[in-house]
C-alpha cells in the first residue's frame, strides 16, 4: 500500500492534507472535528496579540463568485481570530489537540516583530502546537499587518528572525500571492531561518457591484479563494520550490485529489485547504487522502517523495518556448461533432467547418491551442 504520510519540516503528518486557517477552524472544537474527519494537520484561525483584531464584520462578509450558475470562487472578509490569545492558550488549543492531528499555529505578524515572537512563545509553552505559521499575508487589513508586511522581503525576514529566536518549534511563513516576487520573499525567509514556506494566502479582490443600485455588494477588499485561484497559487509554489530548498505547503483552489497531486508535482510537500471543506463538508479530507493513495498505487509510487517536484523539470520561460518547433491544430474527424466552437474562437481564421466537421488550414494556424482547449469532444490536438 502506498504511504501517504509526510515529514513537513520535522512535523509528521499521516497525510499531507491540512486544514488551512479559516472559518472551519475558528475554535478548538471545530478544529478537533476536522482532525477526526481525516485532516493530516490543523491550522487555527490566525491568533493575535491580546485585545487586537478581535472583530470581523457580522453584516454579511462572504460571497460566491459565479460564471453563469457555476461557482468558481469565494470572497471573504474574515480578518483574524475573534477569540483572545488567552482563550486559545487556556482552552482552545487543548481541545483541538484532542483530535490527534498536529497543530500548526497561525500567528498574526505584528508590526513589531518582538510582539509576534511573544505570542509564538506563549503558544509553544502550551505544548499543543507542533509548528508556528507566521501570517504575513492576510489581504484584508488596512493597517501595517498582513500583506503590508509580507510584501517586503526585509520585513518578512525580521518576523522570521524574531520568532525563530523565541521558539524551538519549526517555523513556516505564509506568503501572499498579491506580489510578483514570491521567489525573493521565499529566499528572504529562508535566509532568516525559516524551516518551511506556506504558499499562499488568498488573493486580494473586490467582490462586485449591484448594477441596479450602483452599490458594492461587499464594500471592502476581501480575500478571493476557490478553484479559480489555483493557477495563481500553483505558480507561487513552483517559484518558491525553484528558489529555495525549504519544504513548501501549497494552498489555493484545491478541489479534489488531482489538485493535491499537482501541487506536489510542482514541489509541495503538503497542502492546505479551507474553501473545499467550507463548501462540501469535512468529508473532503478523507476523499482527498483516499484519492491520493489510489493514484499513487495506480502509478506505482510507494511514497510522496517519488513524484514530488517531478513537473519542475519542464518549467521554462515563454521565450524558451518560442524557440520550440511550431505545432498546428489537427482534427480527429471521427469524433468531431461539428459544434463550431473551434471556428468561433480561432483568431487566425485557420479552422472552419467543412461538411459539418472542422478542418484546419495549417498555413494560417498559429499553434495557440485555444481550439484544443475549448473542444468539448477532445477532437483537436496540436501536432
Amino acid at each position: 500500500m502506498a504511504d501517504i504520510s509526510v515529514d513537513f519540516a520535522g512535523v509528521k503528518l499521516a497525510n499531507p492534507i491540512i486544514l488551512a486557517s479559516g472559518g472551519p477552524g475558528w475554535d478548538g472544537e471545530h478544529l478537533k472535528r476536522c482532525a477526526q474527519a481525516g485532516a493530516g494537520g490543523l491550522v487555527p484561525k490566525s491568533i493575535g496579540s491580546p485585545a487586537k483584531w478581535l472583530e470581523h464584520p457580522r453584516v454579511g462578509r462572504m460571497g460566491l463568485v459565479k460564471v453563469g450558475k457555476t461557482v468558481i470562487g469565494m470572497i471573504n472578509l474574515e480578518l483574524f481570530s475573534t477569540l483572545s490569545l488567552k482563550q486559545w492558550i487556556e482552552k482552545e488549543l487543548r481541545i483541538a489537540a484532542e483530535g490527534g492531528a498536529p497543530i500548526i499555529a497561525s500567528v498574526v505578524a505584528d508590526p513589531e516583530p518582538s510582539n509576534t515572537a511573544k505570542v509564538a512563545k506563549k503558544i509553544e509553552a502550551t505544548g499543543h502546537a507542533a509548528m508556528i505559521e507566521i501570517n504575513v499575508s492576510c489581504p484584508m487589513p488596512a493597517g501595517k499587518v498582513g500583506m503590508h508586511i509580507g510584501r517586503d522581503p526585509e520585513l518578512t525576514a525580521e518576523q522570521v528572525n524574531a520568532v525563530k529566536e523565541a521558539v524551538d518549534l519549526p517555523v513556516t511563513v505564509k506568503l501572499s500571492p498579491n506580489f510578483a516576487y514570491i521567489a525573493e520573499l521565499a529566499v528572504a525567509a529562508e535566509k532568516a531561518g525559516a524551516d518551511a514556506i506556506t504558499a499562499t494566502n488568498s488573493v486580494q479582490a473586490l467582490y462586485g457591484v449591484d448594477v441596479e443600485t450602483g452599490k458594492l455588494v461587499l464594500p471592502a477588499y476581501g480575500g478571493y479563494s476557490g478553484p479559480a485561484i489555483k493557477p495563481i497559487t500553483l505558480r507561487c509554489v513552483a517559484q518558491a520550490a525553484k528558489a529555495t530548498a525549504l519544504p513548501i505547503c501549497g494552498i489555493g483552489g484545491i478541489s479534489n485529489w488531482r489538485d493535491v497531486v499537482e501541487y506536489i508535482m510542482v514541489g509541495a510537500t503538503a497542502v492546505q485547504t479551507c474553501t473545499a471543506p467550507m463548501w462540501r463538508g469535512l468529508g473532503v479530507f478523507k476523499e482527498f487522502a483516499d484519492g491520493l493513495q489510489q493514484f499513487m498505487e495506480r502509478k506505482g509510487y510507494k511514497k510522496i517523495e517519488d513524484f514530488r517536484g517531478v513537473a519542475l523539470k519542464d518549467l521554462m520561460t515563454v521565450e524558451e518556448m518560442a524557440k520550440l518547433e511550431p505545432l498546428h491544430a489537427s482534427v480527429k474527424r471521427d469524433i468531431c461533432n461539428g459544434c463550431g466552437i473551434c471556428e468561433r474562437v480561432c483568431s487566425y481564421d485557420a479552422i472552419k467547418l467543412v461538411g459539418k466537421k472542422a478542418g484546419v488550414n495549417k498555413k494560417l494556424c498559429d499553434g495557440c491551442g485555444l481550439c484544443k482547449a475549448w473542444c468539448p469532444t477532445e477532437a483537436i490536438e496540436l501536432v
